[in-house]
């Protein structure tokens, strides 16, 4: 019961947290492209915002794409023996979860960096390690949903 709310919430969180950061990035883009050519006076700030909101709600919708297995997959062998089957979901299995797991390490440490590094974003006064954030984030949502994914 406790597990069952806490996956609901978790996932709930995802969804809102994709869609305001993808709302953010079609604002954004809007503003931009009216401050450009209607008003001529390009917002100096708005490429970045818009990278970083564009960042936030691709990796937190690969995490639900996990969630809901929606991720391309190709069908090669449709008749095949269900051993086969077995095994070519397991070799999958593995493959993704060790690319997430390298996702998240990797991104840790780019975090890690960042964060010592105190180094900003161009223009915006945010630290990158906020921005870079976003990379073992998303990959430990990718990995809860990809571990539960054996658990159905």
């Amino acid at each position: 019961m406790v597990l069952a709310k806490m996956d609901y919430l978790i996932g709930k969180m995802l969804e809102l947290t994709t869609a305001i950061f993808l709302a953010i990035s079609v604002i954004i883009t809007f503003v931009q492209v009216v401050f450009r050519y209607v008003l001529e006076q390009p917002l100096s700030w708005s490429q970045e915002a818009l990278m970083i909101s564009f960042l936030y709600s691709i990796l937190f919708g690969s995490a639900l794409a996990i969630k809901n297995r929606e991720h391309l997959s190709v069908d090669l062998f449709e008749n095949m023996s269900k051993e086969l089957d077995r095994i070519l979901k397991a070799v999958e299995f593995i493959v993704v979860g060790v690319v997430i797991v390298t996702l998240f390490y990797y991104g840790y440490e780019l975090v890690r960096d960042n964060f010592r590094s105190g180094q900003i974003i161009g223009i915006l006064p945010i630290n990158k390690g906020y921005v870079y954030l976003a990379v073992p984030l998303s990959a430990l949502f990718m990995f809860y949903y990809h571990v539960k994914k054996v658990f159905r």
